[in-house]
């Protein structure tokens, strides 16, 4: 409903006729708008901590199809990555101590640049240096590198990468380089607290 305000011209004689501004009724915010606000301010306040991580595929050394994040899904896990033969050969001082103390501890080996006639020795020899018990946990991925790449943020090829996946398959703790006890503590201060 309008309102209607009267008031008076102050240039000129006394005698100008009187103008009148119409006042239009301010609008009610609606409740979805007001519940949007809300919703926005909680996200902001909200740090987001967890980025997920993309897809990606591959197969285990045991032989078994996986697609990622999925194969990590229900409980927190510890996925070691290489990009290169470098960073593989430093995974093993990572995954042996986790894995003696039944950490969920997995290796990725990034191997979609490899050449596809190639892939099968790659697996071979992984298959040769590592132990069968760990073969199901050990993970050639050989789609989805670009977007690993961005996701993990990988600066050096050189250097393993170690996240803490929770839950939700979202990377929670993110460490480049070789093993190093500080980086050990931290992983596992971490583990306790995503439990």
């Amino acid at each position: 409903m309008a309102c209607v305000r009267p008031y008076r011209a102050r240039a000129g004689p006394s005698r100008q006729p009187i103008r009148v501004q119409i006042l239009q009724p301010r609008a009610r915010p609606s409740i979805f708008f007001i519940g949007m606000r809300c919703v926005l301010a909680l996200l902001l306040a909200v740090p987001l901590a967890a980025n997920p991580l993309p897809q990606a595929s591959g197969e285990s050394l045991a032989g078994q199809k996986v697609v990622l994040p999925d194969a990590f899904l229900g409980q927190p896990a510890v996925v070691i990555w290489s990009f290169s033969r470098e960073a593989g050969e430093l995974t093993a001082q990572w995954a042996a101590p986790l894995a003696r103390d039944r950490v969920n501890v997995w290796s990725a080996a990034v191997i979609e640049a490899a050449p596809r006639l190639i892939r099968p020795m790659i697996r071979s020899g992984m298959r040769r240096s590592s132990p069968p018990p760990f073969h199901p946990r050990f993970l050639c991925i050989t789609s989805g590198e670009k977007q690993l790449r961005q996701a993990l943020a990988v600066q050096d090829d050189r250097l393993p990468i170690v996240t803490l996946l929770d839950a939700q398959g979202s990377v929670v703790w993110r460490h480049a380089g070789p093993y190093s006890q500080a980086a050990d503590a931290e992983l596992r201060r971490r583990i306790s607290e995503t439990r």
